[in-house]
């Protein structure tokens, strides 16, 4: 009898620690995994909405629009119209052809150091999703490169308030973009080759290298872009008869 009874308490103590073992191992890899599928659904979501910001910025640039509203479910993520980044054309011998300066609109969430560690971003009329190991440039900007005839369209977002515009939460937010002015800031024949620098984070200038990279084969001598540095600059240079750069302003507010 005492033996059956240390057997029965045995067995009790074995499936209990199955049972606490089970659990914790739910507790700690399934909420994990829950959360991870969670977090690409908002990047989804957001990387969604920004089709859509890219599609308005575009009516106000070709189609005319005097404005447009692009509706956004921030769930836990924030969006911000983060600091300006620079772009800027220039001929062989130095000379300035086009210069912008560009706020990017930045979706997702921020890692430890308070970069972007996974989320989406639109710069200069292109889209990019980010993420720990990169970026990739999912909507590219409207520049169109070709040896007879280069045509590059800045879409340049300032802020209404002059400041960094943020927003965090779960609540849904309205990005309001309103025309500004477009300038032809060049048109010209150029005998030599051309240099187009485009200064962004460091993940996100690996998308811009090869979306240039792709555009200008067969409009260099040799490999278009420079090595990257790390600091986030892209450089690259090409030959074309004929180059147009215009610049479009776009005023934005977060509501």
């Amino acid at each position: 009898m005492p033996d059956r009874a240390v057997s029965e308490v045995l067995s009790f103590v074995l499936v209990f620690s199955l049972i606490t073992l089970s659990v914790g191992t739910v507790s700690v890899f399934g909420l994990s995994s829950l959360q991870d599928t969670r977090n690409l659904e908002r990047i989804d979501n957001g990387e969604r909405a920004f089709d859509v910001l890219a599609d308005n910025q575009l009516d106000i640039a070709h189609g005319g629009a005097p404005s447009r509203a692009t509706e956004i479910k921030l769930a836990e993520t924030t969006l911000t119209l983060a600091d300006s980044l620079d772009s800027e054309v220039t001929l062989s011998d130095g000379t300035s052809l086009g210069r912008t300066e560009s706020r990017p609109v930045v979706f997702g969430q921020a890692g430890d150091s308070g970069n972007l560690s996974r989320g989406v971003v639109y710069e200069m009329g292109a889209v990019l999703r980010v993420d720990q190991g990169g970026a990739v440039m999912q909507r590219t900007p409207p520049f169109r490169f070709d040896e007879n005839r280069t045509v590059i369209h800045y879409l340049t977002l300032e802020s209404q308030t002059g400041t960094v515009q943020r927003r965090s939460g779960s609540t849904t937010v309205l990005v309001r973009s309103v025309h500004g002015t477009t300038t032809l800031l060049a048109h010209h024949e150029p005998s030599d080759e051309v240099t187009i620098t485009v200064d962004t984070e460091p993940r996100r200038a690996e998308a811009w290298k090869r979306y240039f990279e792709t555009e200008l084969d067969g409009m260099s001598d040799g490999t278009p872009c420079q090595p990257l540095d790390g600091s986030g600059t892209v450089t690259c240079s090409f030959e074309t008869e004929d180059i147009r750069i215009t610049r479009t302003t776009i005023r934005v507010q977060i509501d």
